[in-house]
């Protein structure tokens, strides 16, 4: 058995190998399939609505927000509609423990080489994510200050925006 924190603080709860590998693989089909132009949107709505499935797809989840958050990037507004959909999914079923671990995810969201919609996607789901796990963003404050800070001055209106109420947000 595996075992995953169950919804709220309720305790932990068995998960069988097989049913965790079951999940693992079904999300790895759909991380496969994001880059692809004709199933790329279908994929992220797939994995936005397997965020529903809580604790036993939360590990797999939280490791495809990388290539989620790069398809926010993607030319195809319906691609990016559905990324941002997916990511905020992701969020809202997120434990505030993961933060930690996506630190990597939103610095290079935050880049200079990330594609203007990237980076306001990214700075969106930070402010999202100060709001529901307050604590957590605050340990990471000193990480994620300077690349926010940087893009308050970015010559994209709706970067500099986004980066101005995540900066708000995270320092709240």
């Amino acid at each position: 058995f595996l075992f995953c924190p169950a919804a709220g603080f309720s305790g932990v709860r068995p998960v069988p190998a097989a049913m965790a590998a079951a999940v693992k693989a079904e999300i790895d089909a759909l991380v496969a399939k994001i880059s692809d132009k004709k199933e790329g949107q279908a994929s992220l709505e797939a994995l936005g609505a397997a965020a529903a499935k809580g604790a036993e797809a939360e590990p797999f989840l939280v490791a495809a927000l990388p290539q989620i958050l790069e398809a926010t990037g993607d030319k195809s507004k319906n691609v990016k509609d559905a990324a941002v959909a997916a990511a905020k999914a992701i969020f809202a079923q997120m434990s505030p423990f993961a933060v930690e671990l996506l630190m990597p995810t939103f610095l290079t969201g935050l880049g200079v080489k990330a594609k203007p919609p990237t980076k306001e996607a990214t700075l969106n789901l930070l402010a999202q994510l100060a709001e529901s796990a307050p604590k957590s963003v605050g340990h990471a404050l000193e990480t994620l200050a300077m690349p926010v800070a940087e893009l308050t001055c970015d010559i994209k209106k709706e970067v500099k925006e986004a980066a101005i109420a995540c900066m708000t947000a995270i320092c709240a």
